[in-house]
């Protein structure tokens, strides 16, 4: 397996208490989030989220902290692979917002433990769920 990183930013013409406020939201994904169809809250705390391309996942909070408004989530081990969905280890998403003058920026990193075969075209795939949650930001909160 070979780690995987892909980190973005996006400035936004709201302050960051405003943008984390939503951010933090992790049962409100699907509203912004193009590649996500629906997200189920779970009782133990866990997400289950059935992505646009057919595969269902679940992933938990894995660090939220207020005060450095910082996400982190991590898909739950041990789950088996979906049908259709790619192979991967382990996966840790994170968004961190800060205070841009009068706006914010949001950076979102997401890292992934793939098989050797899927390293060159995984930096795509996950470029493309990055892309799309900066664009979802972009839209309610404007550039």
């Amino acid at each position: 397996m070979t780690i995987v990183t892909v980190s973005k930013s996006v400035k936004l013409n709201a302050g960051a208490s405003q943008v984390w406020e939503f951010i933090k939201d992790f049962g409100g994904f699907a509203s912004w989030q193009p590649h996500i169809d629906s997200v189920e809250m779970l009782p133990n705390g866990d997400r289950k989220v059935l992505f646009k391309r057919g595969n269902t996942m679940l992933d938990r909070i894995k660090l939220l902290s207020d005060e450095s408004k910082t996400l982190t989530y991590e898909l739950v081990p041990g789950q088996e692979t979906p049908p259709g969905a790619p192979p991967i280890k382990s996966l840790d998403a994170t968004f961190v917002v800060t205070a841009d003058n009068a706006g914010s920026e949001v950076t979102y990193t997401i890292e992934a433990d793939v098989p050797p075969p899927m390293v060159e075209l995984a930096p795509k795939g996950i470029g493309a769920d990055v892309d799309g949650a900066l664009e979802g930001l972009k839209t309610k909160f404007g550039s």
